[in-house]
Formats: structure tokens, sequence, C-alpha cells
């Protein structure tokens, strides 16, 4: 018997190290390509030197063609960082859209840089340079003797295919065999639609910096617009981000909310996804979608073979936060924003939760300030000053009118940036709490960890026990018992970590497994299809994790006796067997001990059996 169980072990042990491998390679993974305007490609090293590709069509947008000069840029790099070009390479660029060649041509250039004044033609078969159809030989070519390239580059937007090959024949590189480089370069184009609504006729905008949008709907409160997308795992491992963006008059009163609801092929998106912009437009409404590359494997494990992307956009009943506001007119900062209670009415107190954030890299920015304005009917009905050495910020306000309220974050750390978003305040009852709210559970390690609890983090965790764990009668019954225990130390931890620098520091780097460990039990739960059943699953994967990596030492203390081994394996078969039982009688009774003995014994287990298993390997050599 224990023979069998030291064999189930190591099998055990290799399986968590195996997940725990894919973890980590599926999350440093970098994908390239779908730049706006321009892309650049990942370095090649080629002679001693790192070379690399740059594409870069100008303008970005097809709206504005008409009013410039277009350019299409390509550039062979020696350093990035430097911004160098390498002389003498022979170039052949291809340029494709929806599956279309534009261009096939080759060049020749002394300085590294092909340039070409574009003359956007949309009947033209093929193309020409300098007034010569499709030439054979190579066009010479540099920055400062551009060549004139007449084509249907600039006559539609969408994602740009650009092909660049570096040809052995470069006299200033020693290629020995063609290299190739592939390129995606986005330009956006505007959809216009009428629609009706409860104000009359009124004209909503998509933009789009794919594909062309077709069948768009405006019904129910609810916007829906489709976009060709290939939904298979090597293509989507390419794009960083799918953004699109809605425009609507702010006129039209039932889509004048605090938040969105957004879906993509009809899976729910986070709210980090769906972002508003009241900044950009007086009169319209702008809320981005920004659909990241990990949301977007998310999605495409649950699809079968789909070509087109689906989104749809309605008013959230209640936001869903934190709201994401870049400021401007630099995009410096990046302003993120909650309240409390959810729903804003006049006469009760509301609870501004606001953060600043660097946007490149997502940090804290501490020791900021900014000046925070209330602005309503043209009028500004509050103002104070904010600073924090953290970054973080709270304030209360108490509004005593009805209506759309515009909130400002104004010269943010002093450089003129600001942040804004238009706020809806309900008509209270008069009674200076018609609503309450239980408390919110709260991360408290984790937002001393991270400094806010507006950061993605502390939200995702937050997300996972809401959408996961408490969607299911086994998760919540285990959440109670959890935040009875939880909470009755977490606070005074809590409190020393944001007086110790290096204590958060230590805590943040700890955690960043769980979030790996958490993402695996994701994917688990909706390889699934949810409910008790994924609930569990999911709850077995993350309980054996989260033994392997955080109770290692524990477990190897534990593996010293045989007799704890076959022990926790019993009580884990035991466990599991109860928890399922209990789940399909609906003794909610019982729920809470049971899947708390489930959790601590497949912890227990695992960090036995994977202690078990490197003394084994360790001992045999």
């Amino acid at each position: 018997m224990y023979s069998i169980l030291k064999r189930y072990s190591a099998s055990l042990t290799l399986l968590l190290v195996t997940i725990i491998i894919i973890i980590i390679i599926s999350s440093i993974s970098i994908a390239y390509g779908h730049g706006l305007g321009t892309d650049i490609s990942p370095s090649i090293t080629i002679s001693d030197k790192e070379v690399s590709v740059e594409a870069s069509i100008n303008p970005t947008f097809l709206d504005q063609v008409p009013s410039s000069e277009p350019t299409f840029i390509v550039r062979a790099l020696d350093d990035p960082t430097r911004n160098s070009t390498i002389p003498g390479i022979d170039f052949r660029i291809v340029v494709e859209l929806n599956n279309e060649i534009l261009l096939d041509q080759r060049f020749r250039s002394s300085d590294g840089v092909v340039k070409a004044n574009l003359i956007p033609d949309r009947n033209i078969q093929g193309w020409e340079v300098n007034g010569q159809a499709k030439p054979n030989e190579h066009i010479e070519v540099s920055q400062s003797n551009p060549v004139e390239l007449q084509s249907r580059i600039l006559t539609a937007g969408g994602l740009y295919h650009i092909m660049v090959i570096i040809e052995e024949s470069s006299a200033g590189l020693a290629v020995q065999f063609d290299q190739k480089f592939d390129l995606f370069v986005s330009i956006g184009t505007s959809y216009m639609f009428g629609v009706q609504t409860p104000q009359g006729e009124e004209q909503m905008v998509v933009k789009t910096y794919y594909d062309e949008i077709t069948n768009f709907d405006y019904s129910n409160k609810t916007i829906k617009f489709e976009m060709p997308f290939t939904w298979e795992h090597t293509y989507v491992d390419q794009v960083p981000v799918l953004h699109t963006e809605v425009q609507f008059p702010k006129t039209i009163e039932e889509l004048q909310t605090n938040s969105y609801r957004g879906t993509l092929n009809n899976r729910e998106l986070e709210a980090q996804a769906v972002v508003i912009d009241d900044y950009t437009s007086e009169q319209n409404r702008i809320v981005h979608f920004v659909v990241n590359n990990a949301m977007l494997h998310r999605i495409e494990e649950t699809l079968d073979d789909s070509e087109t992307a689906v989104f749809t956009l309605a008013p959230a009943e209640k936001p869903r936060f934190p709201l994401d506001i870049l400021s401007l007119p630099g995009e410096k900062f990046l302003f993120q924003l909650s309240w409390g209670p959810d729903i804003i009415e006049t006469g009760v107190p509301t609870t501004f939760v606001m953060n600043i954030q660097d946007p490149a890299t997502g940090d804290l920015l501490r020791g900021s300030s900014f000046d925070l304005v209330l602005i309503q009917d043209g009028n500004e009905i509050h103002s104070t000053h904010m600073s924090s050495e953290f970054g973080t910020y709270s304030y209360e306000y108490t509004f005593s009118k009805a209506g759309t309220v515009t909130l400002a974050a104004n010269n943010i750390n002093s450089q003129g940036e600001s942040a804004k978003i238009d706020v809806v305040v309900q008509q209270g009852t008069g009674n200076p709490n018609p609503h309450p709210q239980p408390p919110q559970s709260q991360c408290l390690i984790a937002t001393a960890a991270f400094g806010s609890e507006l950061t993605p983090q502390v939200q995702y965790l937050r997300y996972f026990r809401d959408n996961y764990i408490l969607s299911t009668a086994s998760g919540t019954a285990f959440m109670k018992i959890f935040d009875s225990v939880y909470y009755s130390f977490s606070p005074q931890i809590a409190e020393y970590e944001r007086e110790q620098p290096w204590m958060q520091s230590t805590v943040k780097v700890a955690l960043y497994p769980l979030f790996g460990i958490l993402m695996a039990a994701e994917r688990v739960h909706v390889a699934v299809g949810g409910g008790e059943v994924g609930a569990i699953l999911a709850g077995v994967v993350s309980s054996m994790l989260i033994g392997a990596v955080y109770l290692l030492p524990v477990g190897y203390v534990a593996s010293r006796h045989r007799r704890v081994v076959n022990k926790l394996l019993a009580i884990i078969v035991g466990a599991a067997t109860a928890i399922l039982a209990i789940t399909v009688v609906a003794l909610d009774v019982l729920l809470p001990l049971s899947t708390v003995t489930f959790v601590l014994a497949a912890t227990g287990a695992s960090a036995i059996a994977v202690a078990r298993v490197i003394k084994y390997l360790v001992y045999r050599q």
C-alpha cells in the first residue's frame, strides 16, 4: 500500500510542477505586434548586431488622410534603444490587408530607411513606384530621398500585415540568408450609425483599429456590433490588446450611467476592459473596449472555431470598479476611481477612493497631488487640493442636487494633466442611509502590499473571489469560515505592513505565485463549465498548488512520518467525496466545515507529496 501511495505522491508532484512551469511560461511570454500606426519587431542577432525592423504608416486614422501628407516608413535598426539604423540594406517589403497584397517590392537603401510618400488610390491595380508599375529591380531610396508610392495603402483601415525581408545581398550587413520580420500596424477607421432613442434620432460612432464594423444595433439600452477576428491560439498570441471605442451623445439619458457592462462573444469583460472617457469630447461620451492578451486568451479557450468578435455595451446596475481614466493631454498619468455606496444619491455621504498610477508600469506614484473639482450644470460646486505620500486618496462628499456631475482631477503633479469623468447623482429619499449596504470584505494584506484597493492585483483577487468562489454554495460556505479567521488578525498585520516598506516588498513578491495559481484554477473552472463542479475542481487545483508553493517547509517536516502521508491522502478522498455529496443534497449547514476540511487536506497532502519527492531526488544523488 505504501509503495502505491509513494508512486501516487510522485506523480502528483510532477503534475504540480508541470502546471507551475506552464503558468510561469504563460505569464512571461511577450506578444509583439498590432501597434497603432507603428510596430517594431523583436530583435535577432546578425553579425554581432541586435537587428530589428520598424514599420510605420502615417496618419494613424483613416479620417485624417485627406488633410495630411501620408507616409510609409520601414527602418532597419541595430539598436532600438539608440534609434540608429543600419546603412546599406536591401529590402523586400510586402504589405497585406485582409489577405490582399497591396505591395510586394524590393528596395535598396543607403541609410537603412525606406521612406515612401503615399498616394492612396482605391482603384489602382497593384502599385506604382515613382510612376512605374510594379518595378522588377531594386528601387533606390533613403530618408532624404523618398519614393512616391501609389497604392491602396490607406484607402481602408484595419490591421496591415507588413512582411519585411532583409536580403542576403545587403552590403551593410553580413546576412547568410534572407531574414524575415513580421509586423502588424493598425489604422483606425470611424463607422457612423443613425439610431432611434427616446430623445429622437441620434448618431453613434464606432472606431476600430482592426477591421470593419458590421451588424450594428442599438435596442433595449444595449449597443451591439461585430467585427472579423480570428479566435485561434497562435493568432491571439500576437494581439497584445484588442481596442475599439464607442461614441454617443451625452444627451441620450438612458445611456448616462456611472458604469457599463461589456461583453465579448457573450463573455463578461472585467471592469478594466471597459473604460469611460468624458474628457476628449464635451458633447459625446466615449467608452473604450480595451481587452488585453490575457483576457483574449481566456475567451479564446472557451470558444469553438470562430472568425467574429461580437461586442455588447449596456448600462450596469451598479458600477464595476475601478474606473480607469487616462490623463490628458499628455497621457502621463492613470487616475483610478471608485466610490461607495455604489449608487450616488443626494443627501447620502459618498466616499470617493482614488489613486494616481504610472500608466506604463501600473505603479502607484508616491508623493503625488491634484485638485479634486466637482462641476454641475457648468458651475464649480466644490474644489479641494489633495496630496498623498502613498499615492492613494479618500474623500467624502454629500451631493445636494441630482443630475450629472463632472468629477475632475486637475493639474496632476503640477504638470497640467487632467482626468475627468461624468457621474450620475440620483435623487435621494431624504433618509440619510436609504440603501444600507453590507460592508464589503477587503483584501487587507494585499491592499497594504500594493498600496491601494484599486490596483489591478487587488482587484483581481476580489474578482476571483466574487466571480468564482462566492458564485457557488460551496465557495460561499468556505468564505464564511475563512473570513472569520482572516479578519481576526489581518487588520493588525496590514497596519504594520504599511509602516514597513521592506515588508510591503516581501509580501508583494510572495503574492505573485498566488496570481498564477488562481489563473490556473480559473481556467479549470471555465473548462468544465463552472457551477459547483467547476468550483470544486478549481478548489482542488488552487489548494494543491498553494500547498506545494507555500507550505513546502511544513510538508518537509510532516513527510518524515509515513503514516501522516497515508492519513492525509485518505482525508482528501473522504473530504472530496463528502463535499460532492453535500453539494448534491444541499445540506448547507455542513458545507462550511466540509469545505474547510477539504482545503486543509488538499494543501497539506500536496505539500507533503512535493517534499517527499524533493527529498527522494536529493538523496538519490
